[in-house]
């Protein structure tokens, strides 16, 4: 691998042992171009130091500002290299490499140990990228910064907030719009070579600009390892050896919004004569027709970013001529030219979407630079470039990086199983469980046409597709055409049992688990299916999962509908509470890591589990030819290698799997039971009564026992017996010991196990595991998260309404897990909206908050004003409801009944439940919002045994005791605690004559019920929401309740239409509260600026005149009136703009008015932005012309829509 372009600090390089280390380095790096900094060197020996080393290399240097020349710049005699700038700091150049005729742009720098100085080289840094000459160049910056970017980049960080230093250089690089290219090697560069109190630091860094990440999308960094320095050499590799080859066939969903695409396909699926099963004839037409669709791809889709670009070009001739001469050909040739450029842009944008597997932006809102970044952003960061192999051998070709991970695949899937080491009888009675007669029978019967049609609309859109390469949206699009043939071929296997090879084939994507990924194990594989396998797959899957959760108990929470994995946290921190205290009871968790668990699982051990819950032959043998047949290849940087069976192992990727592994799981549960119930294992303190032995998420095991030698090797015979049984090991090196109370003597003695001993807090399932509130360095994992999507090179192409979306959508996606199992400090969620309105106001979460809107105002529905997002606060409080809910509905969750035995809530209500010092922090934080659920958790009355007579809402009259206060029960002389089958008998209710209004009423209610004690069913609870009961809880409509109210805007619905454009609708919706930072608002906060408008400079520029009276806007309006057929005329203020476009006509329908209202206002305020920022007029018409454009591409984008149907006809009936 060629090191393209590198920088090192090499501490020094008067050593002779420097030189000769970095001799050996260039031999086996082969650099072409780069720098040395800090070398310490007099410049009277450079020359000799330089053709010693680097015979007939150029080389520059910066002793003009230092006696020691800080920087040196070397290169080699194909390199052409012309110095642009030169400093204390960093010297610029630009640089052609051989075979290339691309110039581009690199500085090397050394910042300064002086705080001021180094000020001085950011302040030089956003200077040289607002230079002219750097316009429109890639520019990469390698060196040593000497400073660090954020807390994390310090192994053992004082704190962990941004300090002054690291927020002046984050916005310098803000401002100079630089990044850190995605990099491989150390992640930290440099440290301080001190044995007794060792620091690394990320001090070296490789920023690169956004034209760099355009011109070199492949290019990556690397950081090496220090050798004789105490710095890193950094190096960009910016072409990754790549021996073209022809990559597999994949389908690009932007041919099927060709309207020739669809009768393609049509003629040649029918005129192809296959005779065969119906599975041999889907596959040979799915070949065929790869040759068709390739054929049509090219001929319409060749190049096609630049042929976006031509036909945009082509557009703005024909409006150029259309507007010079008004005749009935140029409009034609212009509509012609509109057509030909909204095919081929929507094409574009549909192409990058595909390839960036993004779920939560909708194609369709112009968002193809986005798209366009996140596929590059993919490319990069799932390209491998290198890999180490078992010796440590670096294979950095892509010949060899293909052979390595065949054979490792090969040898992990493929080797030869041993003889099984179980007894389908001892399976068979750990499971305990049979299937009804019903259920065998739906098992075993056949998939009706419909199923196989919901199957096939049901899988998930924008999914990497199989090695046949048709993805889902093929099948769903082209169903009219495939349905008859696809179905027969689905049905066949149900009734034949044998399954085509080539539907079973398997590719495998290899996804790094961790920065740096380096060896084959730091690499997730996924599982590619083609489509119609996925189908079957999902069909059965949908079988075994419906009865699964009477199968596996409840320890595992994975993959199973109605199980919550905030539980397993929650009641893993309830049983390790007190674990830091010192006389605590002997007590220990062992976390168990399973070695590669799907891929090791064996296929007979997983039959077996099948067949112990009498599943029938008929299905078994169904999954028996779905998970023992498969082939495999290897996809490598997109290209395919290798086909070999495998063995063993579950894909990650196939529906079925999730499920027969719970199924496998529930084994070691039931095994790992049995060793408590014999004796061999005793139980952790304090869950004997409920025989809490452990918890597991998929292949994640907490396992809970006494402390005891006896009880960790009854723990590992476990194991080690599931392992020969299943083919699932432990993995030693990743399981930990956690223990407390232990003596001396008793920690000798598990330590003899050699177990990696942990220490608390831990991290389980992603989150902390404690029992107390949380400190910033523990949701400071969270923090990180969240800036780490904010800061995507990606994200800085999306606009408003896209910025707005992936808060909505990804943001608060991320933090639903946390919130749903912890109330957040407030410091925690101040953190979170903060960075939240950074990024949706600036794009920047390290600038200052700029906010137009307050976000208690963004926080609200869109209906009521705001833009539909959340206040984090009133989220969290609203999910943790949630697990109050789950003490009344009877979930059987092991967490409830834990709360329920640990509080005594069989004697005593959870409302009446008094707070005590040793109660967990948990458990604290439910009863501190409990008295936000008591309003909608009501009881339905059944034999009383449950309800609480006092506490729980029964009654029209809610909590008895909050109506008829403190004195209630002895006023009634009913007992405080009890229940209301306590307050009757068979005969009648044991109740004192009633005193108060209340009593009389609850008196006349009893005498209108049955006796509870008649009753035979239990009580029930529901959540019950302004009256109405539901399915149980919703936390949506719970946080509808709970939120700030505001009223209903009657312009909202002018803003958010259906068929809005996204970007349009976001700036209408800042447009109407007025909060545009307008010259007039900006003077009135104090600033000493003009208020004259920037297109007219004849008034004052407020809202209603830039967009309203303005000569320039009043153009704009004039020509739109027009081209809507309606007489000419001025609003005369905002109130009477959305007057008239809520109004609408036949000949000017309301949706084209919002259209054209709010294309016309994005264009008049992006104009005057660039007037301003850019110095860039534009005239007017061709402003108009922008609009008519935006307009015809909604329309376009949106013709399916009822209301815009007739639209585009309407629109163009007045066109010039």
């Amino acid at each position: 691998m060629y090191r393209d372009i590198f920088c090192w600090n090499v501490r020094g390089f008067n050593k002779q042992s420097h030189r000769s280390g970095f001799k050996k380095w260039c031999r086996s790096s082969r650099p072409l171009f780069g720098s040395l900094i800090e070398t310490h060197v007099k410049q009277v020996k450079i020359a000799k130091f330089v053709n010693a080393l680097l015979p007939g290399w150029s080389f520059e240097d910066n002793y003009t500002f230092s006696d020691l020349g800080k920087i040196w710049i070397l290169w080699h005699p194909s390199v052409k290299v012309v110095i642009i700038a030169k400093s204390l700091q960093m010297i610029t150049c630009e640089v052609q490499l051989p075979g290339s005729s691309v110039w581009f742009v690199v500085s090397f720098v050394y910042a300064s140990n002086d705080d001021g100085l180094r000020r001085s080289l950011w302040e030089e840094i956003v200077c040289q990228a607002a230079s002219p000459f750097m316009v429109g160049k890639a520019w990469a910056i390698l060196g040593d910064f000497n400073q660090i970017l954020i807390p994390t980049e310090h192994s053992s960080p004082p704190n962990l907030n941004m300090d002054l230093a690291m927020r002046e250089f984050s916005d310098s690089l803000l401002h100079a719009s630089l990044m850190d290219l995605n990099y491989r090697g150390c992640s930290f560069t440099w440290w301080n070579k001190r044995r007794a109190n060792p620091v690394a630091k990320k001090l070296d860094r490789i920023l690169v600009n956004d034209e760099w990440q355009v011109l070199f999308p492949l290019s990556t960094g690397f950081f090496g390892a220090p050798l004789f320095s105490d710095h890193s050499p950094g190096f960009i590799v910016l072409n990754p050896e790549d021996h073209r080859q022809k990559k597999p066939f994949k389908f690009y969903n932007f041919l099927l919004k060709n309207p020739s695409f669809l009768p393609l396909i049509c003629e040649s699926w029918f005129t192809v004569n296959v005779v065969g099963s119906a599975m041999f004839r889907v596959s040979i037409k799915l070949r065929e027709l790869k040759k068709v669709i390739r054929d049509f791809s090219k001929t319409n889709y060749s190049n096609l970013e630049k042929r976006v670009q031509e036909a945009l070009e082509v557009l703005s001739e024909s409006q150029s001529r259309l507007l010079s001469n008004p005749s009935a050909v140029n409009v034609d040739l212009e509509l012609e030219a509109t057509k030909k450029w909204d095919i081929l842009s929507n094409a574009e944008e549909s192409f990058f979407f595909q390839r960036s597997h993004i779920t939560w932006l909708k194609e369709g809102d112009k968002s193809t630079a986005y798209f366009h970044r996140m596929a590059a952003a993919r490319h990069s960061i799932n390209h491998i470039h290198f890999l180490e192999d078992s010796e440590g051998n670096r294979i950095d070709t892509q010949h060899g990086i293909q052979l390595l991970c065949v054979d490792y695949f090969k040898d992990l899937l493929g080797s030869h199983e041993p003889i099984p080491l179980f007894a389908q009888e001892d399976i068979t009675t750990l499971l305990n469980f049979q299937c009804s007669d019903v259920q065998k029978s739906k098992f075993n019967s056949l998939f009706s046409t419909e199923e196989i049609k919901a199957a096939f609309f049901s899988l998930p859109r924008n999914k990497t597709s199989g090695p046949d390469g048709y993805s889902a949206e093929f099948f769903t699009s082209c169903w009219s055409v495939v349905e008859p043939e696809v179905t027969a071929a689905v049905m066949e296997f149900f009734s034949s049992g044998s399954l085509l090879k080539q539907f079973n084939a398997t590719s495998l994507v290899l996804i790094p688990k961790i920065q740096n990924a380096s060896t084959l194990s730091d690499f997730r594989p996924i599982s590619c299916l083609n489509t119609i396998y996925k189908v079957i797959s999902k069909l059965l899957a949908n079988r075994l999962k419906s009865i699964l959760p009477s199968v596996i108990s409840h320890s595992q929470s994975a993959f199973l509908p109605g199980r919550q994995l905030s539980e397993n946290v929650l009641l893993a921190s309830e049983i390790i509470q007190g674990y830091n205290r010192r006389n605590i009871s002997p007590r220990a968790m062992l976390k168990v890591d399973l070695r590669k668990a799907f891929d090791s699982v064996r296929w007979d051990f997983i039959l077996s589990t099948l067949k112990a819950i009498g599943i029938r032959e008929k299905y078994i043998g169904w999954i028996t030819e779905c998970i023992c047949t498969p082939s495999f290849s290897i996809c490598v940087n997109g290209q395919s290698h290798g086909f070999f069976k495998s063995s063993r192992g579950l894909r990650q990727g196939d529906p079925l799997s999730p499920y027969l592994f719970d199924l496998a799981m529930e084994v070691f549960y039931k095994l790992l039971l049995s060793r408590f119930h014999s004796g061999y294992i005793s139980f952790h303190p304090k869950t004997s009564e409920l025989e809490i032995s452990h918890l597991m998420f998929a292949d994640d095991v907490m396992v809970f026992f006494d402390g005891s030698s006896s009880s960790l090797h009854g723990i590992y015979e476990a194991l080690d017996d599931f392992a020969g049984w299943s083919g699932l090991s432990m993995n030693r090196e990743k399981t930990n010991l956690f223990y407390a109370g232990l003596s001396d003597r008793e920690e000798a003695e598990i330590a003899l196990y050699g177990f990696l001993v942990g220490s608390l807090p831990v991290r389980y399932l992603g989150l902390p595991l404690m029992s107390r509130k949380l400190k910033i360095s523990e949701y400071s994992p969270l923090l990180e998260k969240i800036t780490n999507k904010f800061r995507g090179w990606a994200t800085k192409s999306l606009s408003y309404a896209g910025r707005a979306q992936l808060l909505k959508s990804v943001i608060y996606g991320t933090i639903n897990f946390w919130t749903s199992t912890f109330l957040l400090p407030n410091g925690c969620i101040k953190k979170i909206e903060s960075l939240c309105s950074k990024f949706l106001w600036s794009g920047n979460i390290d600038s200052h908050n700029n906010a137009r809107v307050a976000w208690s105002t963004v926080c609200l529905p869109k209906i009521e004003g705001g833009l539909g997002l959340r206040r984090i606060s009133v989220w969290n409080t609203t999910l943790c409801l949630r697990l109050i809910w789950l003490l009344f509905s009877n979930s059987g969750s092991l967490w409830v009944a834990w709360q329920h035995h640990h509080h005594g809530l069989d004697s005593i209500s959870f409302w009446d439940v008094q707070l005590k010092n040793n109660d967990s922090w948990l458990w604290k934080c439910l009863l501190k919002i409990r008295h936000l659920a008591k309003r909608f958790i009501k009881c339905s009355l059944g034999n009383g045994n449950k309800a609480w007579f006092w506490h729980d809402s029964w009654t029209p009259l809610g909590s008895l005791l909050e109506a008829m206060g403190e004195n209630g029960p002895r006023s009634l002389r009913i007992p405080r605690n009890a229940t209301v089958s306590n307050a009757c008998t068979a005969q009648g209710w044991k109740i004192a004559s009633p005193r108060s209004e209340q009593a009389a009423s609850l008196q006349i209610y009893l005498t209108t019920i049955p006796l509870p004690a008649a009753a035979s069913e239990d009580d029930s609870f529901d959540w019950v929401i302004e009256g109405k009961s539901g399915v149980g809880f919703s936390s949506s409509n719970t946080w509808e309740v709970l939120r700030n109210r505001e009223s209903e805007k009657d312009w909202a619905a002018l803003v958010w239409f259906k068929g809005h454009t996204p970007k349009h609708a976001f700036h209408m919706w800042i447009s109407n509260l007025d909060r545009l930072p307008t010259r007039a608002r900006l003077a009135s906060w104090g600033l000493q600026i003009t208020t004259e408008c920037a297109l007219c400079g004849g008034s004052v520029e407020t809202r209603d005149h830039i967009f309203l009276h303005c000569p320039f806007t009043a153009f704009l309006w004039n020509r739109s009136l027009s081209r809507l057929g309606l007489p000419i005329f001025t609003f005369q203020s905002w109130s009477s703009l959305l007057i008239w476009a809520k109004a609408g006509t036949s000949s000017s329908p309301q949706s084209l008015r919002l259209l054209l209202t709010q294309a016309l206002i994005y264009c008049v305020w992006r104009q005057r932005n660039n007037l301003i920022h850019n110095q860039i007029t534009i005239p007017p018409l061709s402003i108009f012309r922008d609009i008519d454009r935006l307009i015809i591409n909604s329309i376009t984008a949106r013709r399916n829509l009822k209301n815009f149907k007739n639209l585009m006809a309407i629109w163009l009936t007045y066109r010039i």
